[in-house]
């Protein structure tokens, strides 16, 4: 049984939309254009029937089914269970408690992968419901900005020199999944284990939710708006668990769904660094320790600050998962 749906909090006292045992599969139907129809052997009844059946997108179809998703604003980030399926390839085993794995259909010609998963290692289980999160009151804050502005024409395109200030503003992206530069490793790790998440959008648009939460967790939300960057850093209990947090002032124009750069990463000019001025900024040197060996907390006004930049840590660190849980 997959244990990384499971949550008896009242407010998901509905089905389990992402019910699947899992078994030895058996593709149906594939007369649809879009989906596959499949189940599972041990799910056969004994007239060859099936008590239950699951859909899964078609590769070849990726793009229309884009285009069918829903896209209004409460479902404005990552779709956080975003799993396309494919030839598994397990890849790194050097956690006690995930597995990393991905799809040979996802590999690049230089033999790495465009994105990866992790799922629970089995004997493991019990050491992962005791790291997973059983507090209402705490939130993980989804990068979307950041996200966004890392992407493939955005605002970095500017900062290389390869096109002019038409480059710092951007669309929000809501289809690529999460990558490296937004916090990726810690935006599954942290939804496997039952944390909730609101997204920069929601922040901006309702500065006030925050006070809905006794605590904040932010990843890697390195381009905000002034309203986000003030309801964080009036919030009494932060856990800045990235670096370069809070780094640059962005406006978000929610009519054309855009974010264009207003202050900071050495813009307008070359020695504004943070676009805030902020004391706490901690982008150097902590942003490019990706080892965490040494990591710690710090402490400053408002919470605490990692000390590295965690990405690979945070699914092989149990005492880290512990240190976010007990925050």
């Amino acid at each position: 049984m997959d244990l990384k749906k499971e949550n008896t909090d009242e407010k998901y006292a509905f089905f389990d939309l992402d019910y699947n045992p899992g078994g030895n599969r058996v593709n149906l139907d594939d007369t649809s254009d879009i989906f596959l129809e499949y189940s599972y052997f041990e799910d056969q009844n004994i007239n060859q029937s099936f008590r239950y059946t699951w859909f899964e997108e078609k590769s070849e179809s990726l793009e229309i089914i884009n285009e069918l998703k829903n896209t209004d604003e409460k479902y404005a980030f990552f779709d956080l269970d975003y799993n396309p399926g494919g030839n598994r390839v397990n890849l790194d085993d050097t956690s006690d408690i995930f597995l990393e794995y991905s799809y040979f259909e996802d590999q690049n010609i230089n033999q790495s992968f465009r994105y990866t998963w992790f799922e629970e290692k089995s004997e493991s289980l019990e050491i992962i419901n005791e790291l997973k999160n059983t507090d209402e009151k705490t939130v993980v804050v989804l990068p979307i900005f950041t996200h966004s502005a890392y992407g493939e024409s955005g605002f970095y395109r500017y900062f290389e020199g390869k096109c002019s200030e038409e480059c710092l503003t951007v669309k929000i992206d809501r289809i690529q999944p999460p990558q490296f530069n937004s916090g990726k490793n810690a935006i599954q790790i942290l939804h496997i284990l039952n944390y909730e998440f609101i997204s920069d959008i929601d922040i901006d648009s309702n500065p006030e939710i925050l006070s809905n939460y006794d605590k904040i967790i932010l990843l890697h939300n390195e381009y905000v708006t002034k309203k986000e960057f003030d309801a964080i850093d009036n919030h009494p209990k932060v856990m800045y668990l990235y670096p370069n947090a809070l780094y640059a002032e962005i406006n978000y124009d929610s009519k054309k769904d855009s974010i264009s750069l207003i202050r900071g990463h050495n813009y307008p000019e070359p020695e504004i660094h943070n676009g805030f001025d902020w004391e706490f900024d901690n982008t150097h040197p902590f942003e490019y320790d990706t080892t965490c060996k040494n990591w710690e907390f710090i402490e400053i006004d408002n919470g605490k600050m990692l000390n590295c930049y965690p990405e690979e840590k945070i699914w092989q660190d149990k005492i880290l998962l512990k240190a976010i849980k007990e925050f």
